[in-house]
């Protein structure tokens, strides 16, 4: 059998920085357990996190109004993805697990790490809306994602009453972007202001981040609503079944699909268990 093959997609313009280190203790780790391991350095690639119809090689679709996720799938079909994209959707369909290493920057990616996910999730490879080959039918559901990031904040700036508020909330919109393609996500690895701690707190982070790896594969994704909850008539909207189930509960599913409620999510020192069991209507 061949091995677990692992991409990480780095954004960090230091290699000296923490995130430089978190990052290769990754690639120690994984490759010390057998894992094959490739990493994308964004910033060393100078990798284009921008969108214009110059960087793709044949003729337009429409060449009189440039709509780019348009433009993708007409580029996928007929073989014309820009070359850099197409190296990464290679990497990407040999991976089992995808990480991606960053700083969170304004309570969100950076823009180069942004400009990846735009550019290269492209429809009718990543997913396809109309063969219904998204979310828990996509073509990576066999795979595993993870974020992995440094903040600037405490774990406490991010809580329901701090100042950046929920991280759920944060990071929810990113979770569900690489659900679309069907991915299955883990648990975010989150270090928490690591330029406010001391040298040896900052070691602990990585020797963490090392244990963890060890026993990555066998972590339990987290719970999302599933995909055939929702009612295709209803314009892609929570079943009446799923409903009339989750109305009985105290609180709602997850941070997207919160019904009104609060929601309530914990474990593994980041609150991601969801109270409620989202796979086929079943609610418990």
């Amino acid at each position: 059998m061949s091995a677990k093959r692992v991409l990480i997609i780095y954004a960090h313009q230091e290699p000296r920085s923490f995130n430089g280190a978190v990052k290769d203790e990754a690639v120690r780790t994984l490759k010390e357990n057998g894992y094959d391991v490739e990493v994308s350095d964004l910033y060393a690639m100078q990798f284009d996190a921008t969108s214009s119809i110059r960087q793709f090689k044949g003729k337009p679709e429409n060449p009189d109004h440039y709509d780019f996720q348009r433009e993708l799938r007409h580029a996928n079909k007929e073989g014309t993805l820009p070359k850099d994209v197409v190296i990464e959707l290679e990497k990407l369909a040999s991976a089992d697990l995808l990480i991606l290493q960053f700083p969170m920057y304004w309570m969100n990616l950076p823009a180069i790490l942004k400009g990846w996910l735009d550019r290269c999730l492209t429809e009718k490879f990543c997913f396809d809306t109309a063969r219904g080959m998204w979310f828990d039918h996509g073509p990576f559901t066999a795979k595993k994602a993870m974020l992995s990031f440094t903040t600037g904040g405490t774990a406490s700036y991010f809580s329901k009453r701090g100042v950046f508020g929920d991280m759920d909330v944060l990071l929810w919109p990113i979770h569900n972007t690489l659900r679309v393609c069907g991915f299955q996500i883990l648990p975010p690895h989150i270090l928490y202001a690591p330029n406010d701690v001391s040298l040896p707190e900052r070691q602990k982070m990585l020797s963490d981040w090392s244990t963890r790896l060890c026993t990555v594969f066998a972590e339990k994704p987290l719970d999302f609503v599933h995909i055939d909850n929702f009612d295709v008539q209803d314009g892609f909207q929570l079943s009446q079944n799923y409903m009339e189930q989750a109305d009985k509960l105290e609180f709602g599913p997850t941070a997207g699909q919160n019904l009104g409620k609060s929601f309530q999510i914990s474990c593994q020192g980041y609150k991601t268990e969801s109270v409620v069991k989202n796979n086929n209507d079943e609610v418990s």
